[in-house]
């Protein structure tokens, strides 16, 4: 977990001692969802299930039920530990299962579908030593065309589908989810600091829908460089649900 996740989220989660370690990504990701009354959500690449917690933290209501899925075994031990520690084993499932392979659940099961899929195609940046971290980071088993075809396979006529990804790569990310019928709907840039660029982007696109995008006010997280890791105001009101 990086310190700023820690700072974010501070009840200690169940972690792999190497191999992929959440981020704030996640967290931002989990108050970027929106959720309105019976609502069935699906986690594509859940990890440790963070993004299925941070959402059933934010909202507590009564008909929320959400699944996690992930291939690998070690983060699958990690997210039912997680979600039975924090008492929420009757609001979130978590089940094996190959993003490419979905066959964890019959088509358009889901009024939402979110995922932070892995940034990077392979060759880009620096490859991890840890086998794990470097299936998390770079598309080595599942490209960002599969996150978003299987997203539009579980996901309802008209529901919606929330990515968070590299603010670099958001041309390749709207274009996939045009392809698969995912008609992008809202989008948030996120950046460190005001005089920085945005590193990541959130994406909310509707099942068939029509067209229509709304840019959101960008979210700021740090104050002023000066601060270092202490979280804006603005960062603290988006992702409140933590700090309780």
């Amino acid at each position: 977990m990086s310190e700023e996740a820690r700072q974010m989220f501070p009840k200690g989660l169940k972690q792999p001692e190497t191999g992929f370690r959440f981020s704030t990504d996640s967290l931002l990701l989990s108050s970027f969802v929106p959720v309105s009354g019976k609502c069935r959500i699906l986690d594509l690449g859940t990890g440790c299930g963070v993004i299925p917690l941070g959402i059933a933290l934010r909202n507590p209501v009564e008909d929320l039920y959400i699944t996690g899925v992930d291939i690998n075994p070690v983060m699958l031990e990690c997210a039912n530990h997680n979600v039975a520690e924090s008492g929420f084993t009757d609001k979130i499932e978590i089940l094996e299962g190959n993003v490419c392979n979905p066959q964890f659940a019959p088509a358009e099961s889901y009024d939402v579908v979110v995922s932070n899929p892995p940034y990077w195609c392979e060759g880009r940046g620096r490859p991890c030593p840890d086998a794990d971290r470097n299936r998390a980071r770079f598309e080595v088993e599942a490209e960002l065309e599969d996150f978003a075809k299987t997203a539009a396979r579980m996901v309802r006529f008209r529901g919606k589908v929330c990515f968070v990804f590299l603010a670099e790569r958001v041309t390749p990310l709207l274009a996939v989810l045009t392809r698969f019928k995912l008609e992008p709907k809202r989008i948030k840039f996120v950046h460190s600091h005001m005089d920085r660029s945005a590193k990541v982007v959130l994406v909310e696109a509707v099942k068939n829908g029509k067209a229509g995008l709304i840019v959101e006010p960008p979210l700021v997280l740090f104050e002023d460089k000066s601060k270092g890791s202490v979280y804006s105001q603005s960062a603290l009101d988006f992702c409140k649900f933590i700090m309780k």
